[in-house]
C-alpha cells in the first residue's frame, strides 16, 4: 500500500506539471504523500522535511535550467526522507525507483501528447507578452512548419524559438536541446508547435 501511494504521489506531481489540472493534480500528490507517511506511522516530521525539501528542490531545477545540483541534491533528499521513514535503504531505493519509472512513463506519454510546460511558465514568465516580442492571439501557427529559428532557452521539452519575426513557445519531439541551437518546425497543431534539431552536414 505504501509503494503504490508513493507512486501515486509522483504522479499527480506529474499532471499539476504538465496539464491543466494543476489543482487536481496538487491535491491527488498531498493526500497519496501524506498518507504514505501517515501508514509508516513516523515519531518525527524530519523524513517529511527533508522528503518536502527535495520535491521542492527538484521543482526548482525544473525552472532554472542547467543548474543541475539543485535537482541532483533534492533527488538525495527525497531518498533520505523515504530511507529515514522505514530505516530500509534497500526498501526506499526500490519504492523510490518503482515511483520514478511509473511517473517517468507518464511524462513521455503526456509530451508525445503535446503537453509541455508552458502553461505552469505562464505563472512565471512576464516578457515577451507583447505583439512587438512575437506574442500573438491567433492560435494557428502553421505559418511556421518548416520554418528554421534558434533557440533562446534549453527545450526541455519546452521553450522558446526565435523566428525571423517573432520569439515563440515550443516544444521539442523527444530530446532535450540547448540555448543557440538551429531547429526546424515538423509539426504545428493550432498553438503548440514542436521542432528538432536541424541535421548538421
Amino acid at each position: 500500500m505504501e509503494i503504490l501511494l508513493l507512486t501515486v504521489g509522483f504522479i499527480g506531481l506529474v499532471i499539476a506539471a504538465l496539464t491543466p489540472q494543476s489543482t487536481l493534480g496538487g491535491l491527488l500528490a498531498l493526500a497519496s504523500f501524506g498518507g504514505y507517511f501517515y501508514l509508516n506511522s513516523l515519531e518525527n516530521w524530519i523524513p517529511i522535511i527533508i522528503f518536502i525539501l527535495g520535491i521542492c528542490l527538484l521543482i526548482f531545477e525544473v525552472f532554472v535550467p542547467d543548474f543541475g545540483v539543485a535537482g541532483i541534491i533534492g533527488f538525495l533528499l527525497i531518498i533520505g526522507g523515504i530511507y529515514l521513514t522505514n530505516n530500509n535503504f534497500g526498501l526506499a531505493l526500490r519504492d523510490l525507483s518503482i515511483a520514478v519509472v511509473a511517473s517517468s512513463f507518464l511524462v513521455i506519454m503526456l509530451v508525445r501528447r503535446g503537453y509541455s510546460l508552458a502553461h505552469f511558465e505562464k505563472l512565471v514568465l512576464k516578457k515577451n507578452l507583447d505583439k512587438k516580442s512575437g506574442f500573438s492571439s491567433n492560435s494557428d501557427a502553421s505559418v511556421y512548419l518548416g520554418q528554421i529559428g534558434t533557440t533562446t532557452t534549453p527545450l526541455r521539452p519546452s521553450g522558446k524559438v526565435r523566428f525571423e519575426d517573432a520569439e515563440l513557445d515550443v516544444i521539442s519531439t523527444g530530446e532535450h536541446i540547448d540555448t543557440a541551437v538551429l531547429v526546424v518546425v515538423t509539426k504545428v497543431e493550432g498553438y503548440k508547435i514542436m521542432v528538432r534539431r536541424v541535421d548538421q552536414t
